[in-house]
């Protein structure tokens, strides 16, 4: 259960900052905007470069998590440790991307960090199915 929370809050921040992101830009731009080639970038200030950098880096994160995420959901690895660890770790990055649309730099930091920390803790739990401790 603990990895399906994980792997549906990972999809669902990819999907809302992609929506953020997409929304600003036709309220900046413009609805004909978005049918044309792009070719004079978006703005890299402000709001619009806020949510671009916390789309990019919440596919970074998925990108890390749902790997590990995927191996201890098929092998049936739900323990405590797990819980803990894809709970904490769902409501970080949710914690994460609104102080980044706030622009709330430390507390972002914070919750990028503790974010790693949990990736970390699934990775070395995930590794434990194929090197076991002795």
């Amino acid at each position: 259960m603990s990895m399906t929370i994980l792997l549906l809050t990972t999809g669902a921040l990819v999907f809302i900052s992609a929506a953020v992101q997409h929304l600003n830009t036709i309220s900046a731009r413009g609805l004909s905007f978005v049918f044309t080639d792009r070719a004079v970038p978006l703005s890299r200030e402000g709001f619009a470069g806020r949510a671009a950098r916390t789309l990019q880096n919440n596919l970074e994160s998925a990108g890390m998590v749902l790997p590990v995420a995927l191996v201890l959901l098929v092998n049936g690895v739900d323990n405590a440790l797990t819980l803990l660890a894809a709970l904490a770790y769902a409501a970080v990055r949710i914690g994460f991307t609104l102080s980044y649309w706030t622009g709330i730099n430390r507390l972002r930091s914070f919750f990028w960090g503790l974010g790693m920390t949990m990736i970390a803790v699934l990775t070395i739990q995930a590794a434990l199915l194929i090197v076991p401790l002795p």
